[in-house]
């Protein structure tokens, strides 16, 4: 539960441990030491609670008592609110004995969020201490320990911000915990932070503040992970965030918070780009954002990594964000050719060159990437439902995907370089790109963050599957929508009535 230090103390003496003699408008031990007094004020703190809180002159019966310190002790630290008064704090926590830690911290984060208030900040941070600590999924606990690692000088002040953490964290830790009342409160949230955001979207100041970009990614993640009314809100979300970035201008995400944050949403940026566009190339594409899309990433996720590595998956980025424009002039021809209708020879030309040229491109970032020495694996499959016997075992999640990002995309320009007639014959290079990608899907799709790993392969192989092949990847997305909205199945044609595609 959240209790009140008893310690009267400025915040860095009971942080230290040490006497404070309580001087004003800064203690004695801060002057001495040359540091910035925090203050004074009273913060919640959590602490471990076993008991629930009764008001004065009651007494619980045996049976309630019991099963209030047995749900507590089982349970760890709860996370309800404490009002000011005795009495508000008697009514607001009678029965936390009797719910689950994370229950009483979705409370806790609808009430905090409702009213700003000093201890907000103290809570958004504990809260997502306690998301890494209770989750076992080392994906979800490594996703939402980058935010963690982000230093925010407003936490606690900022609406939208608050929200946006708050909802996001609430959110994977239902999903992770199977518990649908995180899950609830979590979309409570989202729609509190969401309000926020837009008003300081229209705020003549705020609009381009750090904090506002870093709530819309946020509140962005949380649709593409939860849903909302229509599958695709995602989409016009980040749209959105791309014309915010466009205005903000590139030297707005170089440092700091801001290139963190790019850093984890630009393969969100580059499907938005690639499957909804607004024009002829990616923002990201340009030579000015070049910069911005290949920063020092490494003291923002694992200051220990290899350089080299970091540099091969910002390269990554680099050659992925060019397929928009291969997609804004190559499908309509692909279209037309495949309709058997007329295109002028200097049209097919042109896209058969730019596919040529960015197939080349990442011809090139793979003979680097393999140089990282991940090597893959086959071996049985645990899915009774999967049409493969024998899979491939990807030791590591986020490195499968670039594998299957790499062989999507040259799917893509493949096809593309077959119907303007190039003359390299890619059959059978197509068919084993296919089923690499199929027989990736087990073990690069596992875990609560597994479908957002595979968005974007998945459904660039969907087109070119056989109908038995897209029949199963229809029964996956079933699966992997109630972990990952964005794979809605909505968004997906039917599957193919003829003997087309590869398996």
């Amino acid at each position: 539960m959240v209790g009140v230090p008893r310690s009267s103390g400025c915040q860095l003496c009971r942080k230290r441990r040490v006497k404070c003699d309580e001087a004003r408008p800064e203690c004695g031990n801060c002057r001495k030491y040359g540091a910035q007094c925090p203050g004074y004020e009273r913060a919640m703190k959590f602490v471990s609670g076993k008991h629930a809180i009764r008001s004065k002159g009651s007494r619980p019966s045996p049976t309630s008592r019991d099963s209030s310190v047995g749900a507590g002790a089982g349970a760890g630290a709860g996370a309800a609110v404490v009002g000011s008064s005795p009495s508000t704090a008697s009514t607001s926590t009678s029965s936390v004995g009797a719910t689950t830690p994370t229950s009483d911290a979705s409370t806790a984060a609808v009430s905090l969020m409702a009213s700003p208030q000093p201890n907000r900040a103290l809570f958004v941070g504990t809260l997502m201490e306690m998301a890494q600590t209770r989750l076992a999924s080392k994906d979800v606990s490594t996703f939402l320990g980058f935010f963690c690692r982000l230093r925010f000088e407003e936490l606690g002040t900022v609406a939208a911000l608050d929200g946006a953490i708050c909802s996001l964290a609430l959110h994977l830790m239902g999903k992770e915990l199977a518990d649908d009342n995180l899950v609830a409160r979590s979309r409570t949230v989202y729609g509190w932070s969401l309000g926020a955001l837009q008003a300081a979207l229209r705020h003549p100041v705020k609009w381009k503040s750090s904090e506002t970009f870093s709530s819309a990614v946020m509140l962005c993640f949380f649709e593409l992970f939860a849903g909302t009314t229509a599958p695709d809100t995602w989409l016009r979300h980040a749209q959105g965030i791309a014309t915010l970035m466009e205005q903000r201008g590139p030297a707005a995400h170089t440092q700091g918070n801001d290139a963190a944050i790019l850093f984890t949403f630009r393969g969100i940026l580059i499907m938005s780009s690639l499957f909804f566009p607004t024009s002829s190339k990616c923002f990201l594409a340009r030579p000015e954002w070049r910069g911005a899309l290949c920063g020092d990433t490494r003291r923002f996720l694992n200051p220990d990594a290899p350089e080299f590595s970091m540099q091969v998956t910002n390269s990554f980025f680099l050659c992925l964000a060019e397929m928009p424009e291969v997609m804004w002039w190559g499908y309509p021809v692909r279209e037309a050719l495949m309709a058997g209708r007329q295109v002028s020879p200097r049209r097919i030309k042109q896209v058969a060159e730019l596919a040529a040229k960015t197939r080349e491109r990442f011809v090139e970032w793979y003979e680097d990437f393999k140089k990282i020495g991940v090597e893959l694996k086959e071996i049985p499959s645990q899915d009774p439902n999967s049409p493969y016997q024998v899979i491939l075992e990807h030791p590591i999640g986020w490195l499968g995907s670039m594998y299957m990002g790499y062989w999507a995309s040259m799917l893509i320009l493949q096809d593309l370089l077959v119907r303007c007639q190039w003359p390299v014959d890619y059959q059978e290079s197509q068919k084993e790109l296919v089923h690499n990608i199929l027989r990736s899907i087990e073990s690069v799709g596992r875990g609560t963050m597994g479908p957002f790993r595979l968005g974007y392969s998945l459904r660039i192989v969907y087109e070119f599957a056989n109908a038995e092949a897209q029949r199963w990847i229809i029964t996956l997305l079933d699966q992997f929508s109630k972990r990952y909205a964005a794979t809605s199945k909505d968004t997906y044609p039917s599957p193919r009535v003829d003997a087309q595609g590869y398996s």
